[in-house]
């Protein structure tokens, strides 16, 4: 398996309220995006403790088959500490994050995810979303009040109804199995702020070497409105796999 990984701040904003984990282990790989959110109220402290709470939580699942069960429990402690931390601070006061999580074997994948941070997966070139936005706009979509096309332009497609630092807690969760070659990749919205879907899988097409850099490059050429943050992994390709694998 192999991995990449890039945050830049964009070309905007001052500071980067984006975290990210990366903890590979001797059969899979963790993998976590958070977006800070609350400004000066601390988004960034939201990010960190997040992506911090992540690792501590997962560390003694490592043996195990990626199921959802541990993610979510993870999350909801994110979401504890949050809260918690909140009240410990009046710097901290209306800090929160989103957070989009993934726990890999080279054949299965599990996921949460709270707020519109994102998972992708790659497979044969074709790039699909896994997870939903949990904003306004995404929530109209559901609704049917209007068009998924109209959803990445709605004024409202960065106002989130759900995101860690939020009661009551929920989140969304699943598996995959995945396929020798699959890339998986976790990003924060300032990525798709700044690239469509088309323009993503064409950035990934040159390889997975680099990937993440080569993504956030691009969405910085884009004008980079926000902090970018991407993470990524790859399992290994058939041609690669050992006897028995």
């Amino acid at each position: 398996m192999e991995f990449s990984a890039a945050s830049d701040p964009g070309r905007v904003r001052t500071r980067n309220e984006d975290s990210f984990a990366l903890v590979p282990y001797s059969s899979g790989v963790l993998l976590a995006v958070a977006d800070g959110v609350g400004g000066s109220q601390a988004g960034e402290v939201a990010s960190a403790l997040a992506t911090r709470t992540f690792r501590e939580s997962l560390s003694s699942h490592q043996r195990e088959t990626p199921e959802p069960g541990p993610l979510r429990e993870a999350l909801a402690l994110a979401n504890e500490r949050i809260l918690r931390a909140r009240q410990e601070s009046a710097r901290q006061a209306g800090m929160g994050t989103t957070m989009t999580c993934a726990w890999l074997s080279e054949e299965r994948l599990a996921f949460g995810h709270v707020g519109d941070s994102r998972l992708y997966l790659m497979r044969r070139g074709e790039l699909t979303c896994i997870t939903h936005d949990h904003s306004v706009a995404q929530e109209l979509v559901r609704q049917g009040s209007i068009p998924p096309s109209e959803a990445e332009r709605h004024p409202q497609r960065h106002v989130l109804t759900r995101w860690l630092g939020f009661e009551p807690f929920a989140c969304d969760e699943g598996t995959l199995d995945l396929e020798p070659g699959d890339v998986v990749l976790l990003c924060t919205d300032g990525l798709v702020s700044a690239l469509t879907e088309n323009e993503i899988a064409r950035e990934m097409q040159d390889g997975f070497a680099g990937v993440a850099l080569r993504l956030v490059e691009a969405a910085n050429r884009a004008g980079g409105p926000d902090n970018i943050t991407v993470v990524a992994a790859r399992t290994a390709p058939l041609d690669e796999r050992g006897d028995g694998q």
